[in-house]
């Protein structure tokens, strides 16, 4: 520290020394001083006392250009930025728009993608790809890879099971397709197995979807009747919801033709949701049987109404539809009709009670026959027409020949182009026999339409009689058997806990 100030002192000693020796010349303090020391000491604090100036200069410039570049900036506009109380702005335009500067990005992933230049560190591509798969990843695929081949292998099992020979049930089942080990017949065993499966999901539920039939209270023919756009309409608005209507008629279509058919609900409208409608459109069972959409059958992508699952005769069976598409499978069995849109005024269905009412009445083989001559027209109206004619050639036949009714019958029948098999003649008690109803110049369908209006009125009364009493005897039984199941459920979770009481055996009588 002396030696630097003693430096210093002799660097700032020639500026005062003028005035104290004038006569002194520059090269005399020169030669004075130490000429080994002096000189350089000097020259170094100079350049430092340089540098140092030097350094706060472009500092000074530096921050004067910083000052001079951000009051140069202009200022934003706040007005113009995102107001974020009404939410955050999308970005998906500027994204679109092209405005990212896709290129610099791509210049910066290869930068971080390129090794380092005279790095210690190895680049990706100089190991196989398998060194880089940590040894929980290896055991990870090499499991998948043992279920692969697992699955595989059960695959190339199970397909040689489902070859394998009929049984006994089977081969009565499957009689075209015999046993044996050629690749043909194993393949065919295959498939027909494989189809078996995936039937379980496109076929009904039950290959017989009614019981048989009880002699007690069978009926000769078999009425198959659509719920959605033909007894029902259902529709949605935005006001009311969804809203169900009863086509006019039904009742009395329902409740008097249960009198010659057995009814049977067909619906494509899944239990669920259609249990409810029927419920409240039949309260008191007039309709026998009413069949889902698990009785149907997916087919094509579409839902087919089979009648050969139904477990009766299908030439004594008529089906009603509004879809051609539900009954493709025996088209000859169907009457379509269009859909029932809500129209308070519509009378289609009513109109189909006299053909119906005269197929029972003229008891045909098969009503296949009967639907084939009306095929392509309307039926109530091609019906109405015909009637009409037979009723004109029947009062001309009954003008010359009052007591040759069989000849007159079998006229009628000729008229609308069948020939009725059989009957149903019999009178019952309290009516006229039908040679009197024939004598007072009625036709079959009158006294047929007679008959079955009585039975009508007589279903009517004891419905306005004992409908409530019926309505609330099954509620009652349904109640009950819903105790009876809970009581059930709840015995049996018990059991699991509580020990059962052992039984009491009855004691012996003493002797």
């Amino acid at each position: 520290m002396m030696l630097s100030r003693a430096l210093a002192r002799s660097v700032r000693l020639p500026a005062r020394l003028p005035t104290r020796l004038p006569a002194l010349s520059r090269p005399a303090i020169a030669a004075s001083s130490a000429p080994g020391v002096l000189a350089p000491a000097a020259s170094v604090w100079m350049r430092g006392m340089a540098a140092n100036r030097s350094s706060r200069t472009q500092n000074q410039q530096s921050a004067s250009n910083t000052n001079a570049t951000e009051s140069s900036a202009p200022k934003p506009d706040l007005r113009k930025l995102p107001d974020l109380t009404q939410g955050i702005p999308s970005t998906l335009e500027f994204e679109t728009s092209g405005a990212t500067n896709k290129k610099a990005l791509e210049a910066v992933e290869e930068e971080t993608t390129e090794p380092q230049a005279g790095g210690s560190g190895r680049g990706r591509g100089e190991l196989p790809a398998s060194a880089y798969i940590s040894s929980t990843e290896k055991r990870r695929n090499k499991f998948a890879n043992y279920m692969y081949a697992s699955a595989l292998g059960l695959g190339v099992l199970g397909l040689a099971y489902l070859g394998r020979e009929w049984d006994e049930e089977e081969e009565k089942a499957y009689p075209d397709i015999p046993n044996g080990w050629s690749l043909g017949l194993w393949w065919n065993r295959t498939t027909t197995r494989f189809g078996s499966v995936t039937n379980y999901y496109s076929d009904p539920v039950f290959d017989k979807l009614l019981p048989d039939p009880n002699p007690m209270f069978e009926r000769p023919y078999t009425l198959c009747i659509s719920l959605e756009d033909m007894l029902i309409h259902s529709e949605w608005t935005r006001e009311h919801g969804w809203r169900v209507a009863k086509r006019p008629g039904v009742d009395y279509f329902l409740r008097y033709l249960s009198i010659y058919y057995e009814l049977v609900l067909f619906t494509s409208v899944p239990y669920f949701a259609g249990e409810q409608l029927v419920k409240k459109l039949d309260p008191y069972h007039i309709i026998t049987w009413p069949l889902f959409r698990e009785a149907t059958k997916y087919k094509d992508g579409e839902i087919v109404k089979d009648l050969s699952y139904l477990n009766r005769d299908l030439s004594k069976v008529i089906i009603i539809d509004t879809k051609a598409e539900h009954v493709r499978e025996q088209p000859e069995n169907a009457i379509l009709l269009s859909k029932w849109t809500g129209d308070p005024k519509d009378s289609e269905l009513v109109s189909l009670i006299p053909f119906l009412e005269y197929i029972h009445a003229m008891n045909y083989k098969d009503v296949r026959e009967v639907l084939k001559s009306f095929k392509g027209k309307h039926i109530p109206t091609e019906f109405a027409r015909r009637e009409a004619i037979a009723r004109a050639e029947f009062q001309k036949q009954f003008e010359k020949e009052k007591r040759n009714q069989k000849g007159g019958v079998a006229a009628i029948g000729g008229l609308f182009g069948l020939n009725p098999n059989k009957m149903n003649m019999m009178a019952p008690e309290g009516e006229i026999s039908p040679a009197e109803a024939y004598a007072q110049g009625k036709m079959l369908q009158d006294i047929q339409r007679e008959r079955g209006q009585r039975q009508y009125e007589l279903l009517e009364k004891q419905i306005r009689e004992n409908g409530e009493a019926w309505i609330k005897a099954e509620q009652e039984e349904l109640e009950k058997a819903q105790a009876e199941a809970m009581s059930s459920m709840k015995s049996s979770f018990t059991s699991w806990f509580l020990p059962s009481k052992p039984e009491e055996k009855p004691s012996e009588p003493k002797k």
